[in-house]
């Protein structure tokens, strides 16, 4: 990869509290992507959401509160690869383990925390209606799920880790974006974090997107699909197609945002990392 721009001189302590300032950054993006901002999303707009859905002057706010919890569902995740990723890539997982604990540890109470606890708020405050045995059939649910993406992350963490360290023992011919990465313009940055080769980062955020398309799609049919089968039986008519598999409709198209979301995160963390260290 040619350079864009030479290797800042820095002393050995920038060159440190430079490292410092990303290993922060790192932590706060997955901080806010894993915990915060799923609180926010999974947990208070979840309750909002219901709160709506009976009401019908409220339809339409409804139908837009329900896209807006599924983007930020999946802004959250890819925000969070890209600080995982980042951190993994120029540290090492060994001696930078925060921003994947925190992925780790926000992924299981996103989901047994967040979103089971708002379902057992608006279910005991009567926003929404099940039978007891349904309500068995939700928790299991949730905790399925919780477990089914704690592995998912912990795959990916792994494999992330693997490819750094075969890139910086020259078995793979990829760079990990630094410094000297830094593009001219926006056009430049797209080039560098789409459709450059080398970039580590492009194919880290490609294989990440379609983990979590088949993650997603794999939950979604033994968490919801497989029981609305077993319960109601096969579809008959197209519409009743149309209605068990609208739920898989935007998981590709919402990966693929969250791909190149992820690469120009990675990219652009990585500008802060100084040369000389990496």
């Amino acid at each position: 990869m040619k350079q864009l721009r030479k290797p800042e001189n820095l002393t050995s302590k920038e060159g440190a509290a430079r490292d410092a300032l990303l290993r922060r950054t790192l932590t706060l993006a997955v901080l806010f992507s894993a915990l915060v901002v799923p609180f926010l999303n999974d947990g208070v707009l979840y309750t909002v959401l219901e709160y709506t859905s009976n009401d019908v002057a409220l339809v339409a706010l409804n139908l837009i509160l329900r896209y807006v919890v599924v983007i930020t569902r999946y802004a959250c995740t890819f925000v969070s690869f890209a600080g995982v990723f980042t951190g993994v890539m120029h540290f090492g997982y060994k001696s930078f383990k925060t921003p994947a604990l925190i992925f780790f540890i926000g992924g299981v109470l996103q989901f047994i925390l967040f979103r089971f606890g708002s379902w057992v708020f608006c279910y005991e405050h009567g926003l929404i209606s099940y039978r007891v045995t349904d309500v068995v059939s939700v928790s299991f649910t949730y905790f399925f799920q919780a477990t089914f993406d704690l592995v998912k992350n912990i795959v990916l963490t792994v494999i992330c880790s693997v490819f750094a360290g075969k890139i910086k023992d020259g078995k793979k011919d990829y760079e990990i974006p630094d410094e000297t990465w830094i593009p001219l313009g926006f056009k430049q940055m797209i080039k560098l974090a789409l459709f450059t080769r080398k970039n580590a980062f492009l194919k880290i955020s490609a294989f990440s997107a379609g983990i979590q398309a088949l993650h997603d799609i794999l939950s979604n049919f033994f968490s919801v699909t497989l029981f609305q089968i077993i319960t109601d039986g096969l579809p008959e008519t197209g519409l009743d197609y149309a209605a068990l598999l609208s739920g898989y409709a935007l998981i590709i198209p919402f990966c693929l945002l969250g791909f190149i979301l992820c690469s120009l995160l990675c990219l652009k963390f990585s500008y802060k990392k100084y040369h000389k260290y990496t």
